[in-house]
């Protein structure tokens, strides 16, 4: 996050949004500095000065990075430090267009496959080495190597020739679409070609690894300690003390140290809303998010407040393997989604500009001839409490089950905010259905390691987007996708996105989506979408030159 990946919820409301509906600080009301789709942030004066120390910013982040591996990481807090402290060959700038970061000059074929680009020759890692072609390559053929087991290995293999041979054994890491053509000159070749090609490069899974420090620390370790990181970015990482703060400090050898827009940004970690905003008043933070009530709250107390949509979703993804619990069942899962009145959700819980979720694309992304895919595909799914009693019913006689044999439990953020929804839930699972559900609530690291491990039944997720298309939503429920958390599984399914994957027809390949879409959240009920979220937060007078969008929670790189 997103930008893309895994979400922590740390407020009422989502962490980060779904960059196109159109959502407001308080009912119809925007609040001062409302962005549709995010933008820089340029401060005027409230008399909350924030944080006192000079060239110095302090922001809430609200989550522990898991680690920091771009081969690995799947989060957005891990993300938004990755974006800081490292270079790729694009990067998003401050209205999520991708401009040349390391690629000084690119070159692409007649057939819209192959990128040649040309490094720029003064970017260095932390460790002192040039970066070149070679730490690209070697970190593309890590990726793709099984062992190294990234779960976005995916939007590598499928993407590079000979990606899927090459995760699977079958041809050499060399065989893989990616080459150094010298030290300073790139080559990637797709399997088809992609409208987002840019927008992946500034991904964090295509930023390059350096081989020497990777093999030096070793993979176990790599990006889980600021000593065991090399990094080649516009920060450095100065502090890591895990759960509580990580410090950035900008790195004196970036090759444009103009695009920097502070000296040291300092993020914590806080995952209660009140002790946030108390931290804020206090001027011991320099920009929180809020919930519906704080923002509020905030409004009166002339704190000054921004809001944006970002294009993230919130969903229930459900374990399709416990067959014990029902849950192998589509119209059992069916009913659990059905019975969730989502529009009580975002007015009474949230109350932050979400809205209830129609499908599990956001309302923001790009869709065919210039018409957004939300709008294109329609309502797929949504609250009706006595259908949901109707396909509860059908599948106990499916399954041979009674409702008192459905004991299930609900994985959720330790979060105020992610419990407090849970609990809307777990009451309209009693209410509606008759269902007792427990709530599971762990922190966010665990709450990641519970999902890779299958340690669920239900589990609240989220997922803000990589690239502003709807496959970045939809290629997570693959039968093969490191993501799958469910281990949904439907050939079906797995076709349409394979063959949306090469459709060059824009409204053909929408067309394939669609029914994809269709098919895991309505007919198989796999995930079932909740709500398309909104940020709302505070922010001090001193910060300048914060980028908050969609793609970038935080970015303080956009200085110029």
């Amino acid at each position: 996050m997103k930008m893309k990946k895994v979400l922590a919820m740390a407020l009422a409301s989502a962490m980060i949004l779904s960059l196109g509906a159109c959502g407001s600080s308080s009912g119809d009301k925007k609040a001062e500095g409302t962005s549709d789709g995010g933008a820089k942030t340029e401060t005027s004066s409230t008399g909350f000065a924030g944080t006192p120390e000079e060239d110095s910013y302090t922001i809430d982040l609200r989550a522990e990075p898991p680690e920091l591996n771009s081969m690995l990481t799947t989060d957005v807090a891990s993300g938004d430090i990755l974006r800081m402290v490292m270079s790729g060959l694009y990067k998003l700038d401050e209205n999520d267009k991708p401009v040349p970061d390391l690629a000084e000059e690119t070159t692409v074929s007649d057939d819209k496959r192959t990128y040649t680009m040309k490094l720029r020759q003064d970017a260095k890692w932390t460790n002192g080495e040039p970066v070149t072609a070679n730490d690209f390559v070697f970190a593309y053929q890590a990726v793709c190597n099984k062992e190294t087991a990234s779960s976005y290995a995916f939007i590598i293999y499928d993407n590079l020739l000979n990606g899927k041979e090459v995760y699977e054994g079958t041809k050499d890491p060399s065989e893989l679409g990616v080459k150094a053509i010298d030290d300073y000159t790139l080559e990637v070749t797709f399997v088809n070609p992609i409208p987002y090609a840019e927008h992946l490069f500034s991904f964090s899974t295509y930023y390059p690894v350096n081989q020497k420090a990777y093999e030096e620390i070793g993979a176990e370790h790599y990006g889980d300690e600021m000593d065991q990181l090399v990094t080649n970015g516009a920060y450095t990482i100065s502090e890591w003390v895990h759960n509580d703060h990580i410090t950035l400090t900008a790195n004196e050898d970036f090759y444009d140290p103009d695009r920097v827009a502070v000296k040291t940004v300092r993020y914590n970690m806080m995952n209660d809303s009140n002790a946030r905003m108390n931290a804020f008043q206090a001027g011991q933070i320099d920009c929180i998010n809020l919930t519906g009530d704080q923002t509020v709250q905030a409004e009166s107390l002339g704190i000054h407040v921004e809001n944006y949509v970002n294009n993230s979703n919130w969903y229930i993804q459900f374990n399709t393997k416990k067959t014990d619990k029902g849950l192998d069942n589509a119209n059992i899962r069916r009913a659990l989604g059905l019975a969730l009145d989502t529009q009580s959700l975002c007015d009474n819980i949230l109350k932050d500009g979400s809205v209830p979720a129609t499908g599990l694309v956001p309302t923001g992304i790009a869709g065919a001839n210039d018409v957004l895919y939300r709008e294109a595909a329609g309502d797929i799914t949504g609250y009706n409490a006595e259908e949901a009693k109707k396909a509860l019913e059908k599948g106990l006689q499916e399954t041979g089950l009674k409702a008192e044999d459905l004991k299930l439990s609900f994985l959720c953020d330790d979060t105020d905010g992610a419990q407090r929804d849970a609990q809307f839930m777990q009451e309209q699972w009693k209410s509606v259905l008759g269902l007792n559900v427990e709530i599971t609530p762990q922190p966010f690291k665990s709450r990641l390691a519970s999902m890779n491990s299958g340690d669920f039944d239900m589990v609240y997720a989220g997922w803000a987007p990589d690239y502003n298309d709807a496959m970045t939503f939809l290629d997570l429920f693959t039968t093969t996708n490191g993501n799958n958390y469910g281990k949904y599984s439907n050939t079906e399914y797995d076709k349409l996105i394979a063959d949306a994957m090469v459709e060059a027809d824009p409204a053909a390949r929408q067309d394939l989506l669609v029914k994809a879409e269709t098919l895991v959240t309505q007919t198989d009920a796999a995930v079932y979408p909740i709500y398309f979220s909104a940020v709302s937060y505070a922010v001090s007078d001193k910060v300048q030159n914060m980028t908050r969008t969609g793609f970038q929670e935080f970015d303080f790189t956009d200085a110029k």
